[in-house]
């Protein structure tokens, strides 16, 4: 790798504690620019803009540690297919059944 690849790299850190619907707002400009192939994220003078093609690698981890609770997710891709196939994980607003409930009646 040259002296000049590594002062080719851009990178944008962004962190704050915000309201809910801020961070619905962020999420949905991420969904829009997935969708249209290119992300451009700006801060300041800054800008870094990607763009999403082939296979992404998505990662996701969800903790919940008594009173705090943490979602990451991280996305990747570099062109190459990623050829493992984990089990499917399911995203919505609601708990799944206990196990108790799903006992027959005998």
């Amino acid at each position: 790798m040259s002296k000049s690849d590594k002062s080719d790299k851009k990178e944008i850190h962004f962190e704050k504690e915000m309201r809910t619907s801020e961070v619905i707002t962020y999420l949905e400009a991420l969904i829009s620019s997935l969708k249209e192939g290119k992300i451009v994220i700006e801060q300041g003078g800054q800008f870094v803009s990607l763009k999403p093609s082939g296979m992404i690698d998505f990662e996701m981890e969800a903790r919940q540690k008594s009173d705090k609770e943490k979602l990451s997710l991280e996305f990747s891709w570099c062109g190459k297919s990623i050829e493992t196939e984990p089990e499917p994980v399911k995203i919505s607003s609601e708990e799944p059944a206990s196990d108790d409930s799903e006992q027959s009646d005998d």
